[in-house]
């Protein structure tokens, strides 16, 4: 089978834009307690961290070990390294890349009712976990209200909002590929 480092950099794309799409608006109905956004944090991550190893095989790239490297000088795909791996072992069995263990982590849900909302916008699945917040605010504008479900982690203390890292991952890894002569589309 053909193992293409693109294809895996485009499903890491896929899975940014499903946890920006989330993070901007979750659509027609809230749902306090969904798993949405964490699944969508956690298929980011996995696609993200494991492009190193499609990469790592990629012809063009002259000097395997230097994806190694990358990842532990950027702070962005070090946390990412660490989120996925904490996430697969039940914890970190090695040092972690960022030099932090994550902690917790939390949902992350801000509603904007408008004056025209309807009934059952809302809907609680679950009580919220220690550290989840929820943020309700209110307008005058009209229309359906917006929602957002973001994930925020928490790394040796420091709070991370998943959307932030994930920018920034992304940004690092084109950084990277441009520094090889590569370039992905993102379709």
């Amino acid at each position: 089978m053909n193992y293409n480092a693109e294809d895996q950099y485009q499903n890491m794309v896929r899975a940014y834009e499903a946890l920006r799409a989330l993070a901007t608006d979750v659509g027609r109905t809230a749902v306090i307690g969904d798993h949405a956004a964490g699944d969508a944090a956690k298929s980011f991550f996995i696609a993200c961290y494991h492009l190193k190893d499609w990469l790592k095989k990629d012809s063009r790239i002259k000097r395997p070990n230097d994806v190694e490297d990358f990842i532990s000088k950027s702070h962005a795909l070090s946390l990412a390294a660490d989120l996925c791996n904490s996430l697969k072992h039940a914890g970190l069995n090695k040092t972690p890349r960022s030099g932090m263990h994550l902690d917790q982590i939390n949902d992350a849900y801000s509603l904007d009712i408008s004056a025209s909302t309807e009934p059952g916008f809302i809907k609680m699945t679950r009580n919220p976990s220690d550290g989840d917040t929820i943020t309700i605010s209110s307008s005058n504008r009209m229309g359906r209200p917006v929602a957002t479900a973001k994930v925020v982690f928490t790394i040796g203390g420091e709070k991370h909002e998943v959307l932030d890292v994930a920018i920034q991952c992304v940004k690092d890894w084109d950084a990277f590929l441009a520094a090889q002569g590569i370039q992905f589309s993102k379709s």
